[in-house]
């Protein structure tokens, strides 16, 4: 590599490294305050809170990177042609795209090694962070005490309070619904109340005072209703969670996989798939129909059309003096007898293939995030450079231009990853589609800055004389 190839390379070091933190401590915020009521309200331990914050830091890595990429691009080439340095080079012969073949390299290298941190890390600390978050949850869930919300947390008991007192312990307007084996629970009203931890924290004590127990019969024949007036009435709740049990769940998510787990998945999946679609076709050919599509012709009554084009419609029909019979209803009925419990046998099976096919699909985007995250590291060094020379300033300038592509770029992804798990898309296209649009356009830009595509033509500009007329 030359001195100029190692110039350019080190002046993006500095700027990377101040992008990357930036956008980590952006990402880091909300979760800060997350693990704070952690470590103040569930009483966690400051070493759980900080494994918490290191499980967390993969997926803010992987996101962290590409971002870091643009803002590192954009304030080199800007401070280059501020600097005119990069008049200085062009005015010795090197051409742009020798200046930026360095930058590109760096940022392949980069991307490879996101798409291996992104198959071998990531989804180990996601499958960890989430095997500590559940059991985090499972710790004294008394601290879950909330104003004004039902809180389900203690086996056997729904409890609502209107106000806490978390320095007193004590709480007011007090309703409980105590579960039971019958279908009617027992309601316990009070006007205040206290709760103790026992010193391991596994039972809590409950001391409310001055309420009601109303208890349903439990069953019709029993007409029953008792109501128990108390000035004091304890309740011991078990099980509430004191030390934090450790557990190791074998189940992953979908960010939770490396691509040969999800690829296996698929595997199995298509599989079921096509059993599903097989016993399906044969309940229709069994109906008499050819296919699905024939069979929901002929079964499913006709519906007036909805959305947008139900509206034009009711539009057309509102201006249009033909008028349609008062007799005729707003939807056909089914064109044939089929047995219902025909229709719902192939309904089920319906309902088990597009389940199958949306878990391929959101297992088939995850495959494809793991590359088109990565790729955009190249996608951003190409749009990153043309606007950073045009820029000038590694102010303002290239804050805004990196919030915005990087905004523009995470929208698309998450509209993308949307479409695609309700199968609008193939979830190849939704997961590239920014990549490829960002890369052409910053491909052209750089071309042109190249000096590869010529610049359009100026109209030179008409000079007004300055020399006086002379008075006829």
């Amino acid at each position: 590599m030359r001195i100029l190839e190692r110039y350019v390379l080190r002046e993006h070091l500095f700027p990377f490294l101040i992008g990357f933190s930036i956008v980590i401590f952006l990402l880091t915020l909300d979760f800060l305050f997350d693990l704070v009521d952690l470590a103040v309200g569930k009483g966690i331990s400051a070493g759980i809170v900080l494994e918490l914050f290191a499980l967390s830091m993969g997926w803010m890595l992987a996101l962290a990177v590409p971002c870091a990429v643009l803002i590192a691009t954009l304030a080199t080439f800007g401070r280059l042609a501020q600097d005119n340095e990069i008049a200085a080079m062009r005015a010795n012969g090197i051409n742009l795209l020798r200046i930026i073949g360095a930058p590109l390299f760096a940022a392949t290298v980069l991307a490879l090694g996101l798409v291996l941190f992104n198959n071998h890390v990531l989804p180990e600390t996601n499958h960890a962070l989430a095997n500590l978050m559940v059991d985090v949850s499972r710790k004294r869930p008394t601290t879950q005490i909330s104003e004004g919300v039902f809180i389900d947390g203690f086996e056997g008991y729904n409890i609502f309070v209107e106000k806490v007192n978390n320095r007193t312990n004590e709480i007011r307007g007090v309703k409980i619904y105590q579960l039971n084996s019958s279908a009617r629970p027992t309601t316990i009203l009070a006007d205040w109340g206290v709760f103790h931890s026992s010193p391991d924290g596994r039972v809590v004590t409950l001391e409310l005072h001055d309420g009601e127990i109303h208890e349903m019969p439990p069953n019709d024949q029993e007409r029953v209703y008792r109501r128990l007036m108390f000035k004091t009435h304890v309740i011991n709740i078990r099980n509430a969670g004191a030390e934090l049990e450790r557990s190791d769940s074998s189940a992953r998510g979908d960010r939770e996989m490396s691509l040969g787990m999800m690829r296996g998945q698929i595997r199995n999946l298509n599989k079921d798939l096509l059993n599903s679609t097989s016993a399906r076709d044969a309940l229709i050919h069994q109906a008499g129909f050819k296919n699905y599509d024939d069979f929901v012709k002929a079964a499913v009554p006709r519906q007036p059309p909805r959305g947008v084009w139900g509206f034009f419609r009711n539009v057309l029909r509102a201006i249009s003096p033909i008028r349609p019979p008062a007799a005729l209803p707003s939807g056909s009925p089914p064109r044939l007898f089929i047995n219902p419990v025909t229709m719902d046998l192939i309904q089920m099976r319906q309902i088990e293939v597009d389940a199958l096919d949306r878990r391929i699909n959101s297992l088939d985007v995850e495959i494809q995030k793991k590359f088109s995250i990565p790729a955009a590291c190249i996608v951003f060094v190409l749009v990153g450079a043309p606007l950073g020379i045009r820029a000038r300033k590694s102010g303002i300038g290239v804050a805004f231009l990196s919030i915005l592509f990087f905004v523009f770029y995470y929208l698309c992804l998450a509209g993308g990853e949307e479409l695609a798990d309700r199968r609008f898309l193939d979830p190849a296209v939704a997961m590239w589609t920014p990549n490829v649009v960002i890369g052409l356009i910053g491909l052209y830009l750089t071309l042109r800055a190249a000096e590869v595509i010529p610049r359009p033509r100026r109209r030179p500009r008409r000079v007004m004389s300055t020399h006086p007329v002379a008075a006829a």
